[in-house]
């Protein structure tokens, strides 16, 4: 990774680490991947997000670019359209997950993926040296209006009606709002939603990162299933009819099964990552597939699928890739495929997987390379690896902090190892 680029793009605290002028010079250094590009982008519904549009559309248009700006879309529409219009490259403004008070630019190329890592750095390299077209070559800017095309892109890959089926859908007031509700509708099934548009309180309390609020939406509802997105709609975090969170393991697992039966288990692999459950590793290997694990992030994620040629990858988090499908993760796809399953069997059913007990923790530091290049605390981490199943001590790729993670037969052996390994870092941060 670069400087500015992260596991998912740049990202900042709008107005300190993250300006108009960041998203000017990004824009306008995508006109010299290639000339004259043409750029989808599309937005979250943040504060933020209208101000960081309009200067990444000045960056592009000024160099010579053409913007064709889809307004508020979920971040893999903006992948679908950069395929489908073929474009040169997509940017989505958003900072996924995270509070209100950031936001970030997430960059496609014109495959609709994340852009490598090699173009990332190249991008970097010319940020802070602007190229202007002359007054009648530069670019312009339209109008995408392509929600409607989209939404019939997700709603063929439900194979059955969802008729006299209950959904739940937890946006977390974000991009999933402008699509997952209608969609549903359209499919058949009864919404009951819990969305604002106003982005400043998306994902605040709510969303994948709080599937809390779709639990008790779900049971309040007796709904058949509850599905919960982030804020760019590329994560899903699902409830089943009982009020049992099914996460991204489970969902890679319920999908894994259903490939298998139908012969579409490409290679018979799975990608995961890092902290991909080590009991759906288990539940995979009784269907005789193999995981392969990356690190944490789904643009590494989808690097693997594209070497391994498999069919099938996501992250504990919610991020799935479906790719028979789409090319990145797309949260709403992945509860629409999800959804189309009901006719079968009950959610809770499908997605009854033992898994391990796992325990996160995230420290907030100053310094993250310093922190984790520290060799005491590398000392440390070697011993609370004794005793559980698997320690990961990693920095963030978009935030200033350090995460840790331990999975173990119990839960408490797993909490002890965490709580050694932060205590440390609190200690060395004091």
């Amino acid at each position: 990774m670069g400087e500015l680029f992260g596991t998912d793009g740049i990202r900042g605290v709008v107005g300190e680490g993250l300006t108009s002028r960041t998203a000017f010079a990004l824009g306008n250094a995508l006109s010299r991947l290639k000339s004259s590009p043409a750029v989808v982008l599309g937005r979250d519904t943040r504060v933020s997000s209208d101000m960081l549009a309009l200067a990444v559309a000045a960056g592009v248009t000024s160099g010579g670019g053409r913007v064709l700006d889809g307004g508020v879309l979920p971040t893999a529409a903006v992948s679908y359209f950069v395929r489908k219009r073929g474009a040169d490259l997509g940017v989505v403004v958003s900072a996924s997950h995270n509070p209100a008070r950031y936001n970030g630019l997430k960059v496609f190329g014109g495959d609709g993926r994340k852009l490598p890592e090699k173009q990332e750095k190249r991008v970097e390299k010319t940020m802070g040296e602007y190229v202007f077209a002359g007054p009648l070559s530069m670019g312009r800017c339209s109008p995408l209006d392509g929600r409607e095309e989209y939404a019939d892109s997700l709603a063929s890959a439900c194979p059955h009606s969802l008729k006299g089926k209950k959904i739940a859908l937890d946006c977390a007031n974000g991009a999933a709002g402008a699509v997952a509700p209608a969609l549903f509708e359209r499919l058949g099934a009864k919404v009951f939603s819990v969305c604002t548009g106003g982005g400043a309180d998306i994902n605040e309390g709510c969303g994948a990162l709080h599937p809390e609020r779709v639990r008790a939406l779900t049971l309040e509802t007796g709904a058949d299933a509850g599905f919960a997105y982030d804020g760019d709609a590329d994560r899903l975090v699902a409830c089943d009819e009982k009020g049992n969170i099914v996460d991204g393991d489970k969902i890679l697992c319920v999908f894994a099964a259903k490939l298998e039966r139908e012969g579409k288990l490409r290679e018979k692999v799975v990608v995961g990552t890092a902290h991909t459950n080590t009991g759906a590793e288990n539940y995979l290997k009784k269907l005789g597939v193999r995981l392969i694990r990356t690190d944490i992030g789904d643009k590494f994620v989808s690097e693997a699928m594209q070497k391994s040629g498999a069919a099938l990858g996501g992250e504990q988090s919610g991020h799935i890739i479906l790719a028979d499908h789409a090319v990145t993760g797309d949260g709403i796809l992945t509860s629409v495929c999800l959804a189309g399953l009901l006719a079968e069997k009950k959610l809770s059913k499908l997605a009854d997987i033992r898994l391990m007990p796992q325990v996160n923790a995230c420290v907030k530091v100053k310094d993250k390379v310093r922190v984790l290049g520290d060799e005491y605390l590398r000392t440390v981490i070697d011993r609370a690896r004794q005793g559980v199943l698997r320690l990961v001590v990693r920095a963030s790729g978009t935030e200033p902090v350090v995460r840790i993670f331990a999975e173990a037969e119990n839960k408490k052996a797993a909490k002890a190892a965490v709580e050694r390994v932060r205590a440390e870092i609190l200690a060395r941060e004091g």
